[in-house]
């Protein structure tokens, strides 16, 4: 999108790499802090009358607040989201990624602070990045309670049924909460969809550089070596084959994939 683009030429050098590490060590730490004392995630979470009272921390400690009280959980889904967050930071880059995760936080403080909502309120920010994935890669299975496989597109079709759930029982303030939420994945998303385009996955680094180096190269010098940055592994197609062709990575066997036959390889 172009408006991400102008965004990332004047503010890409703030932009955090490897954010997702951060935002779990964060969490690991509050983890540990809450097993020696309970009471710190009640002083970790938001609540607008306390900041305006003076606990400033509270604006940035509730995306610490760890998933699960649960060790074992815990362990779980640190490794899930970060998986999760460092694909998409590699598909997108650092900026693109970095903004998704920060708007979808302002506007869930924003939307916290005028209706007066207070907890852990970064839960539906957390769940956004797993309907991105899977969004991008719909084909890529997923092993709920790591025995039953199902489609991640799929389980997009019932995390925005769980949704509807919650927002029929907590009415236009539970509605505000997640569209505040997921205001990344509108962004990336839903706005693209509602234009009829597709967010796709972003060139790779190696791409980006290359290009960079041959707009240094003299007019009149010798023509530009055309290089490949994908390849399906099952046909061997590549983007000088058809350069609309789209690409994904598979999550199970960690190899790239055309769109054609995402879906259909074996592992």
């Amino acid at each position: 999108m172009e408006f991400l683009n102008k965004l990332e030429r004047k503010f890409g050098k703030f932009a955090i790499p490897n954010l997702m590490f951060y935002l779990l060590f964060g969490q690991g730490v509050a983890f540990i802090l809450t097993l020696l004392n309970p009471y710190v995630r009640t002083d970790f979470m938001f609540s607008w009358d306390h900041i305006m009272a003076g606990e400033f921390w509270r604006l940035i400690t509730f995306i610490f607040i760890p998933s699960s009280t649960s060790t074992f959980w815990f362990i779980i889904m640190v490794f899930i989201y970060y998986s999760i967050g460092s694909q998409l930071e590699r598909w997108w880059g650092t900026f693109n990624f970095n903004f998704y995760y920060f708007i979808s936080v302002l506007a869930t403080i924003i939307v916290c602070a005028l209706l007066g909502i207070r907890g852990n309120i970064a839960t539906y920010i957390n769940q956004s990045l797993f309907l991105s994935f899977a969004t991008l890669v719909p084909e890529a299975t997923f092993y709920l309670y790591f025995i039953i496989p199902v489609k991640a597109k799929y389980l997009v079709v019932f995390y925005f049924l769980l949704f509807g759930v919650e927002i029929w029982h907590g009415g236009i303030t539970s509605f505000l909460l997640i569209a505040a939420s997921l205001t990344g994945y509108i962004i990336f998303f839903g706005i693209p969809a509602i234009k009829g385009q597709r967010m796709k996955i972003k060139a790779a680094p190696a791409q980006k550089a290359y290009k960079e180096a041959r707009k240094n190269v003299p007019k009149g010098s010798a023509p530009p070596i055309k290089v490949a940055f994908h390849k399906c592994s099952t046909c061997g197609k590549t983007e000088l084959d058809d350069p609309e062709l789209e690409f994904r990575y598979c999550s199970t066997c960690n190899k790239e994939y055309c769109i054609d036959h995402l879906g259909s390889h074996e592992h």
